[in-house]
């Protein structure tokens, strides 16, 4: 009985899990919120969080990834030991989880070696990517993505596969919110290309 009710008490709180809509006048949900704390960089945030999740705040990844931004619960215990999210505060909030997504992916950036790592960190885990990028620099692989290339040999082809669809989910879904700021010309001044081809 007790399975017969937990089961069900996830399928009632999947069928009210809905995708959040963007304000009137926005282009993406939550955007005062990314502007806010990711200031230029708000735009690659949004992606990344339509990426992770598809505007689902209270999604939960089949390996435990929690709200918009998809923390692990230990990652998101750092968050929080960080300063990077309130203490109390909940992935499932968007207005925790988003400023600390700026946040680890500033550190995933740093630590990886720029935007590209840092989403692929942000997404296979910082250590793996860093350690392709070391194994690629044995093998004399020096070109920027190399390290993507020899990721499979860290973390094995499907997830390698998964990372690689993630950077490139992430390049479409910029690209489409540029393409919306671009038809409403909401926000003056908003770049028109992207900075990270």
């Amino acid at each position: 009985m007790r399975r017969v009710l937990c089961l069900w008490g996830a399928l009632t709180l999947a069928a009210l899990a809905v995708p959040a809509k963007p304000l009137p006048g926005d282009v993406v949900p939550w955007q005062a919120t990314f502007m806010a704390a990711s200031g230029a960089r708000w735009i690659d945030r949004a992606a990344q969080v339509q990426a992770e999740s598809g505007w689902d705040s209270a999604a939960v990844s089949p390996v435990g990834a929690q709200g918009p931004a998809q923390f692990m619960p230990g990652t998101w215990q750092d968050a929080v030991r960080r300063g990077w999210a309130p203490a109390g505060s909940s992935p499932f909030d968007p207005a925790a989880a988003l400023p600390a997504q700026h946040a680890y992916m500033l550190w995933c950036e740093a630590f990886c070696g720029g935007f590209e790592p840092g989403l692929g960190g942000y997404n296979a885990g910082p250590g793996n990517i860093r350690r392709a990028q070391r194994l690629a620099q044995s093998l004399g692989m020096t070109d920027h993505a190399a390290w993507l290339r020899i990721l499979p040999r860290v973390t094995g082809t499907a997830h390698a596969g998964e990372t690689r669809g993630y950077i490139q989910h992430n390049a479409t879904f910029r690209a489409a919110i540029r393409a919306k700021l671009a038809a409403t010309s909401t926000l003056p001044g908003a770049p028109p290309n992207d900075p990270h081809p």
